[in-house]
């Protein structure tokens, strides 16, 4: 009788707790699949130069960190993008990101990915290439978008030095 009630137990356990797993799973999955796509696509806005959606990626309260520069606000990022855009010597371009790892907790996500971007003149010449090895913090937001709330790059400049 005794054996019958531990297996009982163990089966109701092993019941209830896989679905309660695998759902839980489920919604990392989608998280990390959601902040995959918005940092897959934001490469194009940028190069659209649609500097609405490249912004919107941080969040209100985003700080921006690059080594030997102060941390930066959103709206400081946001007006130092729109100089390059307007900028007639050089055009930015960013490749699509190489997205290493996405862990997701809760509401935050940690994000570790290499950003290529390349400076070109007037005339299409190369300039710079420059690899941008990141970790952006994301929190969800009330909408249940993710926005990137903390972002610190390490650039490596191939030619010369920088970065957005």
């Amino acid at each position: 009788m005794f054996r019958w009630l531990v297996l009982g137990s163990a089966l109701l356990t092993a019941a209830t707790a896989g679905p309660f797993r695998a759902g839980a799973d489920t919604a990392q999955v989608a998280d990390r699949a959601a902040i995959e796509a918005v940092l897959y696509s934001w490469p194009d806005d940028f190069n659209a130069e649609n500097l609405g959606v490249v912004c919107d990626l941080f969040a209100d309260d985003a700080v921006l960190l690059y080594p030997d520069s102060p941390p930066r606000s959103r709206d400081e990022f946001c007006r130092q993008i729109e100089s390059r855009f307007g900028d007639p010597a050089k055009s930015f371009t960013y490749g699509k990101p190489d997205i290493h790892e996405v862990l997701v907790d809760g509401d935050l996500a940690t994000v570790w990915l290499n950003w290529p971007l390349s400076v070109r003149d007037n005339e299409g010449t190369l300039l710079e290439t420059v690899d941008e090895n990141g970790v952006d913090v994301f929190r969800r937001q009330l909408d249940g978008s993710w926005k990137i709330h903390i972002s610190h790059a390490f650039t490596q400049s191939a030619t010369g030095q920088g970065g957005a």
